[in-house]
């Protein structure tokens, strides 16, 4: 994790990767879906309901017309309510189990970010990191999903969660073009969440899209851990005193470390560093120095 975030319109917060991005691949019944973590494309033919990277995906019960606007609206406390719920039933479910795996909430800062990229329609890129910069988080993750037909959310998180069939549990070779987005949901300190939705009216290969992001904060995804999302443990074991669900922790921080020596400089040093909470280096460490019992 690197200190500072790169200001590129395509940099991750940790660093760059460079991967192609596929094109879109349209079938004879009209149905495709794109979904797209950062720099990576993730293509999915609704024709068959098999993903291109050999990872099942069942056909969705609800989409299209049948789906209401007001259920895919992020605006709307239900809709939020319900990326909300999907999104803690799939951490709260990893495999193996975690330890510190903190229960996700919604955040309106993440969501007014996401909401405006969505209405960018930019057809599978994503905006600079300082326009997914959220205040005591710093810049969050975010996936993308893009589709020529309406999918329900449950259906848009369950195509980022199948990519832990792909994902091998502590191993180095795990791919982030594969499992990018699977591990980005599951990150065990990212427990804040806001998504965005909108219907585009044509991309470059002039048809309609309709595009759904979502930010997560703080951002996961550290390539130098990308095998190890989590603690494995008992589920709840680093909070004791503070579980939901028996799965799922709830002392979380309101903020995040901005630098990624905190721990380190706050052993040594600790009255340099938070001493003054006026200072810089006590808002860049923010999570260290205020929140000493918490998840971080």
């Amino acid at each position: 994790m690197s200190c500072n975030i790169p200001g590129q319109g395509k940099d991750l917060g940790f660093g760059n990767w460079q991967t192609s991005v596929l094109t879109g691949m349209w079938i004879h019944s009209g149905y495709f879906v794109l979904s797209l973590y950062l720099k990576t494309t993730f293509v999915i033919l609704l024709s068959t309901w098999v993903l291109a990277v050999n990872v099942a995906l069942p056909r969705p019960k609800l989409y299209g017309k049948a789906i209401a606007h007001r259920d895919l609206d992020t605006r709307y406390a239900n809709t939020k309510k319900k990326i909300v719920l999907i999104h803690n039933f799939y951490r709260a479910r990893v495999n193996p189990p975690a330890k510190n795996m903190l229960e996700m909430t919604w955040h309106k800062g993440a969501q007014e970010a996401a909401q405006k990229w969505a209405g960018a329609c930019q057809f599978l890129l994503h905006d600079k990191p300082i326009h997914r910069w959220v205040e005591d988080y710093g810049s969050c993750g975010q996936n993308i999903f893009v589709s020529n037909v309406e999918v329900d959310w449950m259906f848009v998180a369950k195509a980022w969660y199948m990519e832990h069939q792909n994902f091998t549990y502590g191993s180095p070779k795990n791919n982030l073009t594969i499992v990018g987005h699977y591990t980005q949901m599951v990150w065990y300190n990212s427990h804040r969440v806001g998504c965005g939705f909108k219907y585009c009216g044509k991309d470059a290969v002039n048809r309609p899209f309709f595009n759904y992001v979502c930010n997560y904060c703080p951002i996961g995804n550290n390539p130098k851990r990308l095998g190890r999302p989590y603690a494995v443990g008992k589920p709840c074991e680093k909070c004791q005193g503070h579980c939901r669900y028996k799965k799922l922790c709830t002392n979380s921080c309101s903020y995040a470390d901005l630098w990624a020596n905190c721990l380190d400089l706050n052993s040594t040093w600790h009255s340099w560093l938070c001493g003054d909470s006026g200072s810089a280096k006590h808002k860049a460490c923010q999570a260290t120095c205020k929140c000493p019992n918490s998840i971080r």
